[in-house]
């Protein structure tokens, strides 16, 4: 049984026991508190998910959800596309009980069982997808290319690459001065900035 388009709630249960499938999308301007992450809420979350019991009979949710997002990147504050990507295996519990039960059955004592309880029958299951996604955003969003930054690299190249003068000494202000001009210089190329000339 597959569900297409994708239900935020769904009966975990009866699903499990249909062997359910739901291979659907998500669009990311429905996720709320992932878009707080964003820099804008363009595309859609892939959702595929499959509900099934295990051996013990206990109710499984696997699957994947992933996502191709734009955040900021850290280093020049400009947009960067981000792929995000995270793998489901969750047990389904009725009751909190049935969950510490389920958490306690694990042949590892060290496995960490991610149980889910769905006390009232139903699972958020928007909620699930929602939460595996933030845990895939990455620590901190930069460019691929790490030559994003063009001020940063020339600050860091004249700091690997030091041109002595003729006593021998560091030029340091001479860098601090070409990296202002620099600056000043970009600054100026972007439309709508306005310089004051001393």
């Amino acid at each position: 049984m597959a569900i297409d388009p994708f239900p935020a709630r769904v009966a975990a249960r009866k699903l499990c026991d249909g062997n359910g499938t739901i291979n659907s999308s998500i669009p990311l301007g429905k996720l709320l508190r992932l878009s707080e992450y964003l820099d804008d809420q363009s595309g859609q979350a892939e959702v595929c998910l499959s509900f099934d019991r295990d051996a013990s009979g206990c109710c499984c949710l696997t699957g994947t959800v992933s996502a191709s997002v734009n955040m900021v990147c850290q280093r020049c504050l400009d947009v960067t596309k981000v792929e995000l990507a995270s793998a489901l295996d969750i047990k389904i519990a009725g009751t909190e009980k049935e969950a510490q039960r389920i958490a306690e059955s694990s042949a590892d004592p060290l496995e960490k069982l991610e149980v889910v309880v769905c006390d009232d029958g139903e699972l958020d299951l928007l909620s699930i997808v929602e939460d595996e996604l933030i845990m895939s955003l990455p620590i901190v969003a930069v460019h691929d290319n790490e030559q994003c930054n063009a001020a940063l690299n020339s600050l860091q190249n004249s700091a690997e690459n030091p041109e002595p003068d003729r006593q021998g000494n560091i030029k340091g202000l001479d860098v601090l001065e070409k990296l202002r001009q620099e600056l000043q210089q970009e600054s100026e190329n972007q439309p709508g900035n306005k310089t004051r000339k001393d």
